[in-house]
């Protein structure tokens, strides 16, 4: 792995943490286990090191990672703890697949097609074992006219429907579908959670039916799903990671993954990206492989699309990056909508400012009913700031107290 400049200004910590954040493949794993060795020779702050692994998920592929590096010796503590959390990570992916393969079974039974999205499946996939990724929850997709059997079929088989889905009024679930990209469920048994997609943030309905036109069946456990093509899976991860504007790096690592494994077709994906006006997630994508992971990017040149990006929107990610603890401040927030506006800017002023104001849980603050559902258009700003100031007090309130 090249030091890149950027890089280089970073603590020896953070650097370690980048190097073990993902396991490169072919040539590039001696690299890898080059750019561990230095960054341990500059003798790392351990407790920030591991503070940053948790910060950006990544325990159990930061603990596999180091253990590939022959004759390394590591601090006692830092060897208990990473071990520790890895296998923490790898029980929780271990359970989430059980999950997942009666979800399977009980979706098939109802002949309901659906689509895994990220976590077990998504580890496998990249590196032949389930527990490598760590994933908070279950994600998984149907379409919208699938949509009302999905839930039901969920609440079935042991999975409660979230506080707000279930209270929506008509209108205000008529909204809800336009604005929000999925519904959250919890396990009765386990308290885990799943979310249940029908679209993602940002994406038209061409791309949503091109995504499952384009997909592939698939058998994990004797149960089918359908799995998306890998240009597909490239542009959606892409995408969810831009949606985050990249302040974790695992979602950076599956691609890195992907790259050195030389299972993306850059040509190919910006071929579809440009068609959707998407190829700036792209090269958000690969600057940010290039800036941090020091990998070589094919030449954009060549793909005849605009390679020229405002150096905001690089800058921005790398500082969220190297932040010990993202904040989620009103200045944060207002420049991830900025960076939405400069990663798709053939979004409309209008729609950009519908979305900064919506959020669903406003119908929790405030429900109207839907007579009186005209009323959510002027107060939306006001919901907005409460919103913010509600989150500012937890922020700064000691444990306890709100």
């Amino acid at each position: 792995m090249r030091k890149t400049v950027w890089l280089g200004r970073q603590s020896p910590a953070f650097r370690l943490m980048v190097a073990t954040s993902w396991l490169a493949a072919g040539d590039w794993q001696k690299k890898q286990e080059q750019a561990i060795r230095e960054a341990i020779d500059d003798r790392p702050h351990w407790d920030a090191y591991l503070h940053f692994v948790q910060r950006h998920r990544t325990p159990a592929l930061s603990w596999a990672a180091l253990q590939r590096v022959p004759g390394l010796e590591l601090p006692d503590k830092v060897s208990y703890t990473l071990q520790h959390r890895s296998k923490e990570t790898q029980m929780l992916a271990l359970h989430h697949a059980m999950l997942l393969d009666q979800m399977l079974k009980a979706f098939q039974a109802s002949e309901i097609p659906l689509m895994a999205l990220k976590g077990p499946l998504l580890s496998l996939k990249l590196y032949g074992d389930l527990g490598l990724r760590q994933s908070h929850d279950l994600d998984v997709a149907c379409t919208i006219f699938d949509l009302p059997r999905a839930c039901l079929c969920l609440q079935e088989h042991g999975w409660c429907m979230g506080k707000l889905e279930s209270l929506l009024t008509p209108l205000q679930r008529k909204q809800f579908l336009r604005y929000a990209p999925h519904m959250n469920f919890t396990h009765a048994a386990s308290r885990s959670i799943l979310e249940l997609h029908w679209r993602e943030l940002n994406e038209t309905t061409e791309q949503v039916q091109r995504r499952w036109s384009r997909s592939c069946s698939s058998l994990w456990r004797n149960s089918p799903y359908l799995d998306m093509s890998p240009n597909d899976l490239v542009l959606y991860l892409c995408a969810h990671g831009c949606k985050h504007a990249w302040f974790r790096i695992k979602w950076l690592s599956d691609i890195a993954r992907l790259h050195t494994a030389e299972k993306i077709d850059w040509a190919a994906c910006f071929g579809d990206a440009y068609r959707l006006g998407q190829e700036r997630i792209l090269l958000i994508a690969q600057m940010l492989l290039n800036e941090v992971y020091g990998l070589t990017m094919p030449a954009r040149n060549q793909h005849g699309y605009d390679a020229s990006l405002p150096r905001t929107v690089i800058s921005t990610t790398l500082k969220a990056l190297a932040v010990p603890e993202p904040r989620y401040t009103m200045i944060n927030i207002l420049c991830a909508y900025r960076y939405d506006w400069f990663v798709l800017p053939h979004q409309s002023f209008w729609e950009m400012l519908k979305r900064l104001f919506y959020c669903g849980a406003d119908y929790l603050v405030l429900p109207l009913p839907d007579r009186f559902f005209w009323l959510y258009i002027p107060l939306r700003p006001i919901l907005f700031l409460w919103r913010r100031l509600c989150r500012r007090r937890k922020e700064t309130s000691p444990v306890g107290e709100v």
